[in-house]
C-alpha cells in the first residue's frame, strides 16, 4: 500500500459533514473522511439503503480496510461490513443502532421521520435545525463552549433541506435493514464506543457486547451521544 493511500474511512453523523473529523485527524492522509449522501458536497441518495451502500463500496479506495462511523455514519459503517465483511479488518462504531427488528417500531420510526421530512420540505433548514437541536438526545451538549456549538450549528445550517429530507426518506433507521446477525458474524475486530450519559445507546451497546462477547466496548463516563463533539481528545486517543 502506498504511503499516501488511506486505510481508514471516517463517517459523520446526520446533519454533519466530513469536516467534523478534522480536529481529530488533522492532515493525516491515512484516514479518509467523506460526506455522506444528502450531506455537504455529496448528492442526494437515489436508491435504497442497500443501493447506496453498494455504490459507496464501489467508490472506496482499495486500500481502505478499517471503518469508523458515528451515529448515522455508524449505521452506514454497519451496512458496509454487512455487505462486504471480508473487505474490512476492523470497525469502530460510535453511538449507533444496528437496525430495527420489530415491524411496529420500524413503522413508528418511519412516521416520526416523516414529520421531520415534512418540516424540511415545507419550512426549510432553519426551522428544522431549531427543532433538531432541542432533541433530548443532545441535552448533554448544553455545557459545551458556545464556539463549539456555533460551529456545529453553522454546519447544520449549511446543509440543504432536500438533501437531509432525502437522507431520512431513503437512509433513515426505518429504511435500514437490520445488521444484528451480520454484526455478530463479522470476522474482524469490532470496537463500540458510547457515552455513559447516552442511556438509549448505552443499552444498545451492551446488547451488542452481550451478543458478540469479543466486542471491545468502551463507555465514556460523563459523555452523551456525540463523543466526537463532547470529548474529542479522549476519542482521538481511542481511535
Amino acid at each position: 500500500m502506498s504511503e499516501l493511500s488511506p486505510d481508514c474511512l471516517l463517517l459523520h453523523g446526520f446533519t454533519g459533514c466530513a469536516e467534523d473529523w478534522r480536529t481529530l485527524i488533522g492532515q493525516d492522509r491515512a484516514r479518509l473522511a467523506i460526506d455522506l449522501p444528502g450531506h455537504g458536497r455529496r448528492g442526494d441518495p437515489r436508491g435504497t439503503f442497500r443501493d447506496e451502500i453498494h455504490a459507496l463500496l464501489q467508490e472506496l479506495p482499495t486500500s481502505i480496510e478499517r471503518v469508523v462511523g458515528y451515529s448515522f455514519g455508524g449505521r452506514i459503517a454497519l451496512g458496509l461490513i454487512q455487505a462486504a465483511p471480508e473487505r474490512f479488518r476492523a470497525a469502530t462504531i460510535l453511538s449507533a443502532h444496528p437496525g430495527l427488528t420489530d415491524p411496529r417500531l420500524r413503522e413508528q420510526r418511519r412516521e416520526a421521520d416523516r414529520l421531520w421530512i415534512r418540516l424540511l420540505r415545507t419550512q426549510g433548514i432553519e426551522a428544522f435545525v431549531q427543532g433538531w437541536e432541542k432533541l433530548p438526545l443532545f441535552a448533554t451538549q448544553d455545557h459545551l463552549p458556545r464556539s463549539v456549538l456555533d460551529r456545529q450549528r453553522a454546519c447544520r445550517l449549511n446543509q440543504r433541506a432536500e438533501g437531509l429530507a432525502s437522507c431520512l426518506e431513503r437512509l433513515g433507521l426505518a429504511e435500514m435493514p437490520s445488521t444484528w446477525d451480520d454484526l455478530i458474524r463479522f470476522p474482524g475486530q469490532l470496537r463500540w464506543i458510547v457515552g455513559g450519559e447516552d442511556s438509549k445507546f448505552l443499552r444498545i451497546a451492551r446488547q451488542v457486547a452481550e451478543r458478540r462477547p469479543t466486542t471491545d466496548l468502551r463507555v465514556l463516563e460523563g459523555i452523551g451521544h456525540n463523543p466526537l463533539l463532547e470529548s474529542p481528545d479522549l476519542l482521538a486517543d481511542l481511535l
